[in-house]
């Protein structure tokens, strides 16, 4: 292992994102721009700097490959990883989410999706429960979600995918209860937990930037391998935020939305690492 290796996996605290989320960020941004497929070994190296043990790779990509998200290619004692379709599926849609959903200005209607489902289909349920939270709804009650968006054709595609176009049921409404418009969506979303998540996000990184920078300024540069690690950890925390973002519309949410300050912050911070980021993922990656 080079001094640079070494010295970046010492340097960095662990990531705050799922390890899922970290592995499919990899392949999006380094590895399938690359030719998609990677030795394991070092895919290892590429997530050591990140603060995970190696050994503690190997679990997380052994549990990944039994949701068959892998195609392994076996050469001789060595094993190449890239995506499974079903792996491509899911980094597309996290990607989708994280990156390309917007917020959209709103038409004052409330969307609910109403379900009657018996027991003995309690898996296809909690799969639509899933893909409900992961479409940013609030749970009204028991069997009734929430959401501002008009998300009909997703859903739509959702029922009938999993055969419950007999148990599902869809309304436009409007609201005419005691409290405002904000003040519904507060109850109905944490909004000021992910309002401090990302202010959280916004400070941490607002520092990186000053320090690279004031580096910069004084014709110094971060370590490559340390520059990798913080983009990474910039992005894949940036995605874990907006996948539990139900992305409301701005009318709905505190006045200059702190998410928005994040999304700047981030695309500018990616810009900036970018250059010795790639010079180090092209080190690993061509050993």
């Amino acid at each position: 292992m080079s001094k640079t290796k070494r010295t970046s996996g010492k340097r960095h605290k662990k990531i705050k994102a799922r390890f899922r989320t970290v592995i499919y960020t990899l392949f999006g941004a380094y590895i399938i721009p690359r030719g998609g497929e990677v030795h394991v070994g070092n895919l290892i190296e590429l997530v050591l700097p990140l603060g995970f043990s190696a050994n503690a790779i190997r679990l997380g990509l052994s549990r990944m490959a039994r949701y068959g998200v892998f195609k392994i290619r076996r050469k001789g004692r060595r094993s190449y990883y890239s995506l499974s379709p079903k792996g491509m599926h899911r980094m597309e849609k996290g990607r989708v989410r994280a990156f390309d959903v917007k917020h959209k200005k709103w038409d004052g209607r409330w969307r609910l999706v109403v379900y009657k489902v018996p027991e003995t289909l309690r898996t296809l349920r909690d799969k639509l429960r899933t893909e409900l939270c992961n479409m940013g709804f609030a749970s009204l009650s028991a069997s009734v979600w929430i959401s501002p968006h008009n998300l009909r054709s997703h859903i739509v595609g959702i029922v009938k995918e999993i055969g419950m176009t007999k148990n599902v049921e869809m309304f436009e409404a409007e609201y005419t209860g005691f409290r405002s418009a904000k003040e519904f969506a507060v109850h109905m979303w944490d909004i000021e937990a992910l309002k401090n998540r990302y202010q959280v996000f916004v400070r941490k990184y607002t520092t990186l930037r000053s320090r690279f920078e004031s580096l910069e300024k004084r014709g110094s540069l971060m370590d490559p391998g340390e520059c990798f690690a913080e983009r990474f950890c910039l992005t894949a925390e940036y995605v874990a935020l907006r996948l539990d973002d139900p992305m409301l519309p701005l009318e709905l949410l505190p006045a200059n939305w702190v998410g928005l300050r994040a999304q700047m912050l981030h695309d500018a911070m990616w810009l900036l690492l970018k250059p010795a980021a790639d010079n180090f993922a092209d080190l690993i990656l061509q050993q």
